[in-house]
């Protein structure tokens, strides 16, 4: 195909799509499509020129058939547009909701006994868009399966009282298998959680960026299972991730800055790869003695020593280096163990000649969850001499 005639195929095959209606370009199966502009007539709400000036009007003519999808296409505005609802204005019917740019369609919820903005019982989409938050006002909830919140931004600067921005509402139902992409949050430090997890299961937050707030992300519910957080930015918060409830979060590439905790875990059995900040370093135990570990019989691995109690330490953290005190010179293994000598997370074999060893763990990086115990063992060539070993420990 010559490149004239490729041109003249791509531009009818964007005319088929424009003609199959918006719904064909979003890829979703779209039953009807309303518009929502400041210059609409609010009539009807189905083309540019008789779109409604409110998004609220466009959810209320959408149906709420279970079987339905209904496009919402909101235009840019030179203010903002205002739910003016009362209450948790709450719609059931599925949507996919489009703004043209995060900062193009703001929406805020002014009315005087508003105490959120939206929330979607049913399944719902959000795209581009920006949501505006005071006082003691709730952002955005979701109690539906298959929710998504992409390319939006979240801005809770004038709250005066605790609010959530976005709640993943599973408390009434467990709810699942949402989607949040390249978000920002920025919040007010002593009012605002980001985000908030509630019994939903197998959710992806991607690309997150998250600011000034009071807890940046709040997991809970003994059903949220197996989230996934990747490529989080967290900073300048009072708390970057609150652990309160549920199994096996995975976090991956999550980098911290300028908060005045990075993690609280009260469930302590997640996944981190790849977490990144100015986390400080220190020797354990803090002292000039350090820890012995036994040796057995000459090449043998004498008892499990415990270096770090199971309760000690109160955030994940890793361990950087050892530093080791041995009692003869000769060639020494130890090795340690964050499961009581089962299995062993690292192996350091020194000559104790040079009387101190410093490495990092070996393989995949180790990063431990918080109230973790470690422990050691040892063995040497001649065996019965025995090490002492200091930790040199990183918590996020």
């Amino acid at each position: 195909m010559g490149l004239m005639s490729l041109v003249k195929q791509l531009f009818l095959d964007e005319q088929e799509l424009l003609s199959q209606g918006p719904g064909a370009i979003t890829g979703r199966a779209i039953t009807d499509t309303l518009f929502v502009s400041p210059g609409g007539t609010g009539v009807g709400g189905r083309t540019w020129a008789t779109a409604f000036t409110n998004p609220a009007d466009a959810l209320d003519a959408a149906s709420i058939d279970p079987n339905d999808c209904t496009l919402i296409c909101i235009g840019p505005t030179a203010t903002f547009y205002d739910i003016n609802r009362t209450g948790d204005p709450t719609w059931a019917g599925n949507y996919e909701i489009i703004g043209t740019h995060r900062i193009w369609a703001p929406i805020r919820n002014n009315h005087a006994t508003a105490t959120s903005v939206m929330n979607f019982s049913g399944r719902a989409s959000l795209r581009d868009m920006a949501i505006f938050t005071a006082g003691t006002m709730n952002g955005v909830s979701f109690s539906g399966n298959g929710w998504r919140i992409r390319n939006c931004g979240f801005n809770s600067t004038g709250l005066t009282g605790p609010a959530i921005s976005v709640h993943i509402d599973g408390s009434a139902a467990l709810t699942r298998g949402g989607i949040m992409e390249d978000v920002q949050f920025l919040g007010a430090v002593g009012f605002t959680t980001g985000i908030h997890n509630e019994q939903s299961t197998i959710n992806e937050y991607r690309h997150v960026h998250i600011h000034e707030c009071l807890v940046g992300v709040l997991v809970d519910g003994i059903d949220s299972d197996f989230n996934h957080f990747e490529h989080l930015d967290i900073g300048d918060s009072a708390l970057g991730f609150d652990l309160d409830a549920g199994n096996e979060q995975h976090f991956t590439d999550i980098s911290f800055h300028h908060n005045t905790r990075n993690v609280d875990d009260e469930v302590g059995d997640h996944t981190y790869v790849n977490i990144m900040g100015a986390f400080d370093i220190y020797t354990s135990p803090d002292n000039l003695v350090g820890i012995q570990i036994n040796c057995g019989a000459a090449g043998v691995y004498g008892g499990d020593t415990e270096l770090v109690a199971a309760a000690l330490i109160d955030n994940p953290f890793r361990i950087v280096g050892q530093i080791y005190g041995p009692s003869a010179n000769e060639w020494y293994t130890v090795r340690f163990s964050a499961d009581a000598g089962v299995t062993f997370f690292d192996v350091d074999q020194f000559d104790a000649n040079k009387k101190a060893g410093n490495s990092a763990p070996s393989g995949t990086e180790h990063i431990f969850n918080a109230d973790t115990r470690i422990s050691a063992s040892d063995r040497s060539v001649t065996g019965g001499n025995n090490t002492v070993v200091w930790l040199l420990i990183q918590e996020i």
